[in-house]
């Protein structure tokens, strides 16, 4: 049966990590796995300002963009930059807030009804919480840390989360979630009743294997002035939920435990926000020599610097699914996670699975870990075989089922 399938890409523009990856991926599942079906990749621009087509947006194909009235403003004009100009049209867009808001959800409804006119499901976002008349109406909620733990997400954020609630709440139809902890959170928490709520896992790209190229490893990972199998790995954004503060600590007593035979700690990921504290804390530890802060990589780097590391950490406090474990498993690390949220139905039993808040559990841990080549591999075998089990051509298929279902 042929299904016409409106899906959000204006979350392309705007995500970052783990959202990204998820729209960008099962997006091109889509097309892939089921041909068959039509597909409008909407990008409504006033959700995101001006940005360039990110490469991912231009593999889809053809995008409808959609415009509309939201970033227009007087002081955004070329010919009113020159002072007092811009001064002046700022103080006019003030006065003109409200009707002008007014205004842009008018002709937000009427754009974005006659774009997706015709679609049979239209799968929103956080970024996009649309509900298009006559259509099922699905929305991806990846988790409900926002709400759980507001302390470890800025304002923003926080606003943002709550409204893609208040959507899969009294909005949509049916609504995907990426683990079974947070199918529990949201019927628990966000009340909406279970028939309506799906679990989809993320899948891993393809991409993430083990490299038979050690040679190539060596020549990619030199610029960073790092060796295989001298290196701890962490994957994340620099951000207070990561846990990255209590990391440091347990590698201070790593470093203790084995003076010179310590590997580095690598953390690769841009710096999101509450990051200052966790400099300062590897400063006062005396770690500045021996903890690497890479900001965001290439995917051919990235690939590299999982395969040479000789262990993957991730302690974080709370995830929705988390991709970068699957990712170093996928890749052939032990890793050490942490057992809280939905890790442990990412990692299994191809992991260690640690409480995120006991330090010295950490320690215990990765000391061990580092003493005993043969329990590395055994994870390694591990990990890859539980990497496997996650495609994201399979979570292309069960989100069609999601979509067959709604309508």
């Amino acid at each position: 049966m042929r299904v016409r399938v409106g899906f959000d890409v204006t979350a392309l523009y705007v995500a970052r990590a783990g959202v990204f990856t998820y729209r960008a991926r099962l997006a091109c599942a889509l097309a892939e796995t089921a041909p068959q079906h039509d597909y409008v990749w909407l990008d409504y621009r006033p959700a995101r300002g001006p940005a360039a087509d990110p490469p991912e947006v231009q593999v889809l194909g053809a995008v409808l963009h959609c415009r509309g009235l939201r970033h227009c403003r007087l002081a955004r004009w070329d010919l009113l930059q020159p002072p007092p100009w811009r001064a002046l049209a700022a103080l006019v867009d003030r006065a003109l807030l409200w009707p002008w808001a007014v205004a842009a959800g008018g002709v937000m409804r009427r754009r974005l009804s006659a774009a997706l006119e015709g679609v049979d499901v239209f799968h929103a976002s956080a970024v996009l919480p649309w509900r298009q008349p006559g259509a099922a109406n699905v929305i991806t909620i990846h988790d409900l840390s926002a709400l759980q733990f507001p302390e470890l997400h800025t304002p923003n954020n926080r606003e943002l989360h709550r409204r893609a609630c208040r959507f899969a709440q009294e909005e949509a139809d049916s609504v995907i979630v990426v683990s079974e902890a947070t199918r529990r959170a949201v019927v628990a928490d966000l009340g909406i009743p279970a028939q309506r709520v799906y679990v989809v896992y993320n899948g891993v790209d393809a991409a993430f294997r083990p490299l038979a190229d050690r040679e190539a490893v060596v020549r990619t990972l030199a610029p960073f002035g790092l060796v295989p199998g001298q290196y701890i790995l962490h994957v994340g954004t620099l951000e207070p939920r990561k846990n990255l503060e209590r990391l440091v600590s347990a590698y201070a007593g790593v470093r203790q435990a084995l003076s010179s035979l310590a590997p580095t700690l690598v953390l690769v990921g841009a710096k999101g926000w509450g990051y200052r504290s966790l400099f300062e804390r590897v400063d006062a530890l005396g770690l500045a020599g021996h903890i690497r802060f890479l900001d965001w990589v290439p995917a051919e780097a990235l690939l590299a610097l999982y395969n040479g590391a000789v262990l993957f950490v991730y302690p974080s406090l709370y995830e929705g699914f988390g991709l970068p474990p699957l990712e170093a498993m996928a890749c052939g690390v032990p890793v050490l996670a942490s057992d809280a949220a939905s890790l442990p139905e990412v990692v299994g039993e191809a992991g260690l699975l640690l409480p995120p808040e006991d330090t010295t559990a950490w320690t215990d841990a990765i000391v061990a870990l580092l003493r005993d080549p043969a329990r590395r591999d055994a994870l390694r075998q591990a990990g890859l075989a539980r990497a496997a089990r996650f495609s994201w051509a399979r979570a292309a298929r069960e989100t069609l089922a999601v979509y067959t279902a709604a309508k």
